[in-house]
């Protein structure tokens, strides 16, 4: 089974990679997915699995530079769905909890979605095209590099996020197993503070308002655990 993940240089990539040596990472300077050509160059590689991890990922960016997030975060996913779609290729998508809206949390695949920035608009419009590849997985997930890296975090904001050496190993089990559709992947619901404060000392911080974007990761659980 070839896989390879888009992304090459970024923090869930490097981490997949790590876990299985044998996957192929893309770099963006060799396989720009933004370029149709990146089917061509897709299909000289032949893979069996496609791991799309490559995107403006920074809500800043996305802001002031709304056009390259379309190009990037759109419409680059399409031409990779393309490829999939017309070689019969395995597609894996990673996608946001910010897919949600943050107002209630234990958010469910089958619930009501309204993104709640622009970045996860652009993630949503990438949902869209993965979701016409027959064997497709959108992943629904957040994660942080391995040490948490401010001095302060939010103790009103309630995720189920958790920390890439966590989480990464989960994707790669969803990624090489038949499942196709919708998944969330996280941990229990926690505060910011309180995931933070789990790998580093932190100073506790509040949001103007509350927000909840944590998942119900029920649907995995019955999936994949052991």
């Amino acid at each position: 089974m070839k896989i390879v993940v888009t992304g090459k240089e970024g923090l869930l990539s490097t981490h997949l990679q790590r876990l299985d040596e044998s996957i192929v990472g893309l770099s963006k300077e060799e396989y720009d997915i933004t370029q149709v050509s990146i089917t061509d160059k897709l299909r000289s590689i032949n893979p069996d699995i496609v791991i799309h991890a490559a995107a403006t990922t920074d809500s800043n960016v996305v802001n002031k530079e709304r056009a390259l997030a379309i190009t990037t975060n759109i419409i680059g996913t399409a031409h990779i769905a393309n490829y999939c779609l017309d070689n019969g290729k395995r597609l894996v998508y990673i996608s946001t909890d910010y897919i949600y809206d943050g107002t209630r949390g234990d958010y469910k695949e089958t619930d009501p979605i309204l993104p709640y920035n622009n970045y996860a608009w652009t993630k949503l419009g990438g949902e869209c095209s993965v979701r016409l590849v027959p064997n497709h997985t959108i992943i629904r997930t957040s994660f942080g590099s391995t040490i948490f890296p401010y001095d302060a975090a939010w103790d009103n904001l309630t995720v189920s996020k958790d920390y890439i050496d966590i989480i990464a190993p989960k994707i790669l089990q969803v990624a090489t197993s038949s499942f196709v559709g919708t998944v969330n992947i996280g941990t229990e619901p926690k505060s910011m503070y309180e995931y933070a404060s789990r790998r580093n000392t932190v100073k506790k911080d509040s949001l103007q308002d509350s927000l909840n974007f944590s998942l119900n990761v029920d649907r995995y659980e019955q999936s994949f655990s052991n």
